[in-house]
């Protein structure tokens, strides 16, 4: 396994680990709605985008302007939109909607990836998706009888925003990897920095559409410097890590992997993410939740192994 490869499947379990986080934010908000933290979150993210692209664009090939164009739109597509829609999942349906149609995102991902760029056979690849599905589903048990035992209107609402963050993933996920593809020389910092401010930009134009609408919490509570300035470390440590720190690592994965692995280890998510539900809920798992991340680790640990190139050279692509 070339040293490229290794820190393509170690930036993508870092991406992971760091978009498990975003499972805290419920635990961080304060008396602030969702959609203020999101906004606070991606106006940070961004600033922290701007700091990256000085950084990094002096010694950078020079991009065109349609390139730096969809960076910019895919920091939206990808982050701002996507975030936007679990949100609005949460807001109309609860916490248990969006967690069960994203679990079914890594499955998604890694079979159109290798529907686009067939990089195994079927056969090869059948193992480790029987083993992330039976994982997924293993694991997020408990959220897909609580959306089946729903059936309010609004749950319908709700369910159109989580379909619409998986599709806003699924977008961003092949249009990232496909442009990166055309452009090796660019880099991954750069690539960062200007996904991070599109999405900052994003949250500012909604802004005043969100005053309008009254979207917004923080005109009605109290602004007082200990009530914010936790809030404000939150979101920082977010943009940091989730945004800008998740995005970085997640294109180092996806100038170095196929997508149909890539999509594979967005499977390890799970698993960050249910440890953290755990600590925060202060309970051990239960027999079906341990099975599930076990499936999901073996489904990702096969993974690796059938879609390194070494494995591949010695084994011939079939239908």
């Amino acid at each position: 396994m070339s040293k490229s490869y290794v820190i393509g499947i170690a930036a993508a379990i870092f991406a992971t680990f760091s978009w498990a986080l975003n499972f805290l934010s419920p635990y961080m908000m304060g008396d602030f709605g969702p959609v203020d933290f999101i906004t606070l979150r991606f106006i940070i993210s961004g600033c922290i985008g701007l700091v990256v692209i000085r950084v990094y664009w002096p010694g950078d090939p020079v991009l065109s302007w349609r390139s730096t164009m969809m960076a910019g739109l895919l920091g939206v597509l990808g982050y701002a939109l996507y975030i936007g829609c679990i949100m609005g999942s949460v807001l109309h349906g609860g916490a248990i909607i969006a967690p069960a149609f994203l679990s079914a995102t890594p499955v998604i991902v890694a079979i159109t990836g290798n529907l686009i760029n067939r990089t195994v056979s079927w056969s090869s690849f059948c193992a480790p998706i029987i083993l992330a599905v039976f994982g997924l589903v293993a694991t997020n048990y408990g959220i897909l009888v609580s959306v089946l035992d729903g059936g309010a209107p609004s749950y319908l609402v709700a369910v159109g925003y989580a379909l619409g963050a998986v599709l806003a993933w699924l977008m961003f996920s092949i249009l990232n990897q496909k442009i990166l593809a055309k452009i090796p020389q660019v880099h991954s910092g750069l690539w960062t920095g200007l996904m991070m401010s599109g999405a900052g930009v994003s949250v500012l134009l909604f802004l005043p559409f969100g005053l309008v609408f009254g979207v917004y919490s923080y005109p009605h509570i109290d602004l007082r410097l200990d009530n914010t300035l936790p809030v404000f470390a939150a979101a920082s440590a977010l943009a940091c890590f989730a945004s800008v720190g998740g995005a970085w690592a997640w294109n180092i994965a996806s100038q170095r992997l196929p997508m149909a692995l890539s999509g594979q280890l967005i499977s390890v998510e799970t698993i960050f993410a249910a440890a953290f539900g755990l600590i925060a809920e202060n309970r051990l798992p239960t027999g079906l939740e341990m099975l599930g991340v076990i499936a999901l680790l073996t489904g990702a640990t096969i993974a690796i192994k059938v879609m390194t190139p070494s494995y591949r050279a010695g084994s011939s692509v079939q239908a």
